[in-house]
């Protein structure tokens, strides 16, 4: 990790910052530091850098910390861009370095300032673990494309695109709008039939109800309140709970009820429906009924022979 040299505009400033906050926590050799800011070398600023991370995680100073990230983060982006050029997929370095110096500010107790380059040491690993972290997000969070790649490229690589884990197709969105008008409705028909068995309680069940589930106030202070026993107060509050469950439970069993009758009548009206209908199909498809030749006859004649002889013995007289 090398460090970038700060800026005259710069210098100026942080030297003015770093001079004032070394005077506010007596700290000597970061005076020291301050009156030579733009000479020191790598190892003087090593130990500048370590310094002020001993400072923040002994005191919090927010100073402290300020001062140790605008010191460092050209340094940490060179850094994760140097890690980052191993990485087939996009990873956005700004990301990478909030994230570094969020674990720097989150855990300064595993900080150890023994050595005078301790703080880069230990922000090289931070570094390191951050940035194969995203990488390795980046990678899951990628599928391959239907479309075809650049046909300019000079590599025959596939198209890769980041797939959006928390889109939400409209289908979704309006089953999600309708569970939770279904579950709002549900919720409120159950307020609704409780509000009916709270109105058959007595009014110092209602009360030492009151008192435990809307209040949340321990047994023992209700008891006191009410002027009762912890004892007496739980079998108060127990039967009317079991008051109020018997109660819901009776009117939600004559709402499956009526609601069962109700589906019975409509299927037994549709089977009637189907049935009349089918035997009125039945008897406009039913074929006429065939005339055997042997068959007999309620007329005259018994059988057709007689009948074809008597036709024939009639034409032959009238001739």
């Amino acid at each position: 990790m090398t460090f970038a040299p700060l800026k005259t505009e710069q210098l100026e400033s942080f030297a003015a910052r770093l001079e004032a906050f070394a005077s506010e926590v007596g700290h000597e050799r970061l005076l020291e530091f301050s009156s030579r800011l733009g000479d020191l070398n790598t190892r003087e600023r090593d130990r500048l850098s370590t310094e002020l991370m001993a400072i923040y995680a002994e005191s919090a100073s927010n100073e402290a910390f300020g001062l140790l990230f605008e010191l460092n983060q050209d340094g940490v982006m060179r850094l994760i861009y140097h890690h980052l050029r191993r990485s087939f997929f996009s990873v956005d370095p700004n990301d990478v370095l909030q994230e570094v110096f969020f674990n720097i500010y989150r855990y300064p107790k595993n900080f150890d300032s023994t050595k005078p380059s301790a703080f880069r040491n230990w922000t090289h690993s931070i570094v390191r673990n951050t940035t194969l972290k995203h990488s390795r997000k980046a990678q899951r969070n990628h599928v391959v494309s239907l479309t075809s790649p650049d046909r300019d490229s000079e590599r025959e690589l596939p198209n890769l695109e980041p797939e959006d884990f928390d889109g939400r197709t409209p289908l979704q969105q309006t089953e999600d709008k309708e569970s939770n008008e279904q579950l709002i409705g549900a919720w409120m028909l159950y307020l609704h039939f409780y509000q009916e068995a709270y109105r058959y309680l007595t009014p110092r069940e209602k009360r030492a109800l009151y008192l435990v589930e809307v209040d949340g106030a321990p047994y023992k202070e209700a008891a006191a309140e009410l002027g009762v026993r912890v004892e007496n107060l739980k079998m108060r509050i127990f039967r009317a709970r079991r008051k109020i469950f018997t109660i819901m439970k009776r009117k939600f069993s004559a709402g499956e009820g009526a609601y069962d009758r109700e589906q019975l009548g409509q299927q037994l009206d549709s089977c009637a429906d189907a049935g009349r209908a089918t035997a009125a199909d039945r008897r406009m498809n039913a074929p006429a009924p065939a005339v055997e030749k042997s068959a007999r006859t309620t007329g005259r004649f018994t059988t057709l022979k007689p009948a074809k002889k008597k036709v024939v013995k009639d034409m032959e007289e009238g001739s």
